[in-house]
């Protein structure tokens, strides 16, 4: 039968139980609840070590320790166990090259550590670091090559400047829309889902090559939502899109931030309007527009499925975007609290100076 534990030290029980109440460090909180079993001569190493969830092992470094050396020295992070195979450098190192994205599996980064740390290291040691510093294994956002990025933060900083610019009328309410198409069709498309570990999982698919678009937009002073159902883009589609907006508010300026495809009107180019002003976001910038994101969630509800029509298709999608048109609350919470919000926030304030 194992033996219990007793231990005997310098530290007085009444020394170790003020210790664990002013402590705050869950690691030394559970080497301290240890030593206090281990004084009572109750336990044995097993079962300290099952209440805290620790091994046998474990538990006996502890007390080995605290005998050794006293209770500073049990304190130590990591005591007893092996030395780390990073240094400190190393982790910094190795947090660089996650944070630019450079490997895309496990073993690469192993064989970066060895050619250019000098440490071999298992591919389970690799793991153990990856979640040590918390990288995360991600599906890169699509960026553009030709993306100036420059341009792109220049935008971002001025974006009160470029609102002030548009030349709209004292006086005048001023509504301001970020918008965006999604192309949708009856192609399948397949997206991942969550299964059973070693189970075979499939998706209906079909290939049918008819597309419909829908037009949306969000409205950064009011949260209101809009959409409109195309069969295809165009100038004249764009064109019906911002007469809609119009319609919403006919008395107010409506200033539309879009991107430079070539079916958005031109300012400079093409009749709008009266209340019509535009703002182009820079070219190959997809991820300043917010409504990006809720064209992420209408994928997710038409994937891994076969739609026969249009018809069909597009009331699925309707289920994603009508809570966007009933709740301002989801619409603030793709838009977020960010660069264009609080710029649009300090051009109305700037405005409201003017009246």
């Amino acid at each position: 039968m194992p033996k219990k534990t007793k231990i005997t030290g310098t530290a007085k029980p009444k020394e170790i139980e003020t210790a664990y109440k002013e402590c705050n460090n869950p690691h030394s909180m559970k080497r301290l609840l240890a030593l206090q079993m281990a004084q009572q001569g109750t336990w044995i190493l097993a079962d300290i070590g099952k209440a805290l969830n620790k091994g046998r092992a474990t538990i006996g470094r502890w007390l080995k320790a605290y005998r050794e050396n006293g209770i500073d020295d049990m304190l130590k992070k990591g005591h007893g166990g092996r030395e780390p195979q990073l240094n400190d450098d190393d982790i910094e190192a190795l947090r660089a090259v996650l944070h630019d994205g450079k490997f895309k599996t496990a073993k690469a980064i192993r064989h970066w550590l060895e050619h250019e740390r000098g440490i071999m290291m298992s591919i389970w040691g690799v793991y153990y670091w990856l979640k040590k510093v918390k990288g995360s294994h991600k599906l890169p956002r699509k960026e553009h090559r030709d993306q100036d990025k420059d341009e792109k933060e220049a935008f971002k900083q001025d974006i009160v400047k470029k609102l002030d610019d548009l030349d709209i009328p004292v006086g005048r309410p001023v509504r301001v829309w970020v918008q965006d198409e999604h192309r949708y069709g009856l192609l399948s498309t397949i997206r991942r889902c969550w299964t059973l570990r070693g189970c075979e999982v499939r998706a209906p698919y079909k290939a049918i090559y008819q597309w419909g678009y829908v037009y949306g937009a969000f409205e950064l002073v009011t949260g209101r939502a809009e959409f409109l159902y195309m069969p295809s883009v165009s100038l004249e589609s764009s064109h019906l899109f911002l007469e809609q907006l119009v319609a919403t508010e006919p008395e107010a300026i409506h200033v539309v931030i879009w991107d430079q495809a070539g079916f958005h009107q031109k300012a400079d180019q093409h009749a709008l309007p009266e209340q019509i002003r535009l703002l182009p976001f820079p070219a190959y910038c997809p991820e300043l527009n917010p409504v990006e994101k809720l064209w992420d969630q209408v994928k997710r509800e038409v994937s891994n499925a076969v739609w026969e029509t249009l018809d069909s298709i597009e009331e699925a999608i309707s289920k994603v975007l009508k809570p966007f048109w009933e709740l301002v609350e989801l619409v603030w919470s793709l838009l977020g609290d960010n660069w264009l919000t609080n710029g649009v926030s300090a051009f109305l304030k700037q405005r409201e100076g003017l009246i």
